[in-house]
Order: structure tokens, then sequence, then C-alpha cells
């Protein structure tokens, strides 16, 4: 192959990652957008980001050193754009229990929308974790889940004090239960 050949071959090869690499950094400064925001982030929000935002997501809901807030975050919005790539990654860092709180509790938060119909399972050990918060979050989302959740959170909790992280979830459950079948998810 002659030089100019060679080098037009080059130039070609080299501008792809280069032009490639402006869209790249749009999508991560729009991912840090909302990831720093003081506001909820929407679902619409989320998937306006498109497809391509997962991979972003990602690696911060793995950076051990981002801080937690921002990784549960990221993980929310992963289990919006991609279930698949958070699924592995909800079921890790859910029962993580050197992870932060927020980050566990963010985990088991995702877990019915990235597990489907194995996340009643998953999550029904949860309700006697150690921490707290995570054992509420747990209550509350296998509530989300339907009928199924529901009775789980009645079978596996033990009514306590108005004070216990359950209670709320255990009497929306039982009177759920009472009046009207709850539709599964």
């Amino acid at each position: 192959m002659s030089a100019p050949r060679l080098t037009l071959v080059a130039a070609l090869l080299l501008a792809g990652p280069l032009r490639a690499a402006p869209e790249e950094a749009a999508v991560r400064a729009r991912v840090d957008s909302l990831l720093g925001s003081l506001r909820p982030v929407t679902v619409e929000q989320w998937r306006s980001l498109g497809p391509e935002a997962a991979p972003v997501l990602e690696s911060v809901a793995r950076d051990a050193r981002a801080l937690p807030t921002r990784r549960a975050r990221a993980l929310a919005g992963l289990g919006l754009l991609r279930p698949s790539s958070a699924a592995p990654l909800v079921r890790q860092l859910a029962a993580d229990r050197t992870a932060p709180p927020v980050l566990r509790s963010a985990a088991v938060d995702a877990a019915p929308s990235v597990l489907g119909a194995e996340s009643v399972s998953f999550l029904a050990p949860f309700l006697r974790d150690g921490d707290p918060a995570v054992r509420r979050r747990s209550a509350e989302a296998l509530a989300a889940t339907g009928e199924t959740g529901c009775r789980t959170v009645l079978r596996e909790t033990q009514p306590a004090s108005a004070n216990d992280p359950l209670a709320r979830t255990r009497t929306v459950c039982a009177e759920q239960l009472r009046t009207s079948p709850i539709p599964e998810r």
C-alpha cells in the first residue's frame, strides 16, 4: 500500500473515535446532570437519555469511589434503561452488607422492575435484614408487586409497635387484601 493510502486509512480509523467522543461526552454530561439533580428524576427523564446512557449509568453504579446516593440514582436509571444489565448488579448490591444502606435500599427498590417474577423470592429475605431502611424498602417493594408480595410481607413479618419500619406497609397490605384483590405485576 502506498504512503498516501496508508495515511488515508489511518486518518479514517482515527476519525471514528474522534467523532464519537463528543457524542459520548454529551451523553455523560446529561447523565451527570440527572445524577446531580436536587429534584427526583422522572422515568421520562431517564428514558430521554436513550440506551447509550446505560453503560455510563452502569459504570457509576459499580464505582465504589462514587457517592452512595449517586450510585443509587445511577442504579435506578440503569434499571429503567437496561434491566438485563441492572439485574446482576441489583442482586450483588442488595446482598452486600458492606454497601451503604442507601445503595442497598436502591437495589431492593429496583428489584421488582428488573427481576420480574423472581423478585418476591429475592426480596423476602430482606424483610429480616439488619438494617431498618433495607427492611422497610423491601416490604414496600414487595407490596408494590401485588397480592403475592403483600401476602409475603404479612407472612414473613411480625406485628410490632407503630415505630417498626414495617408497620405501615403491613397495615397497607392487610387493608388491601381485605378490601379488594391487588393486581399482580
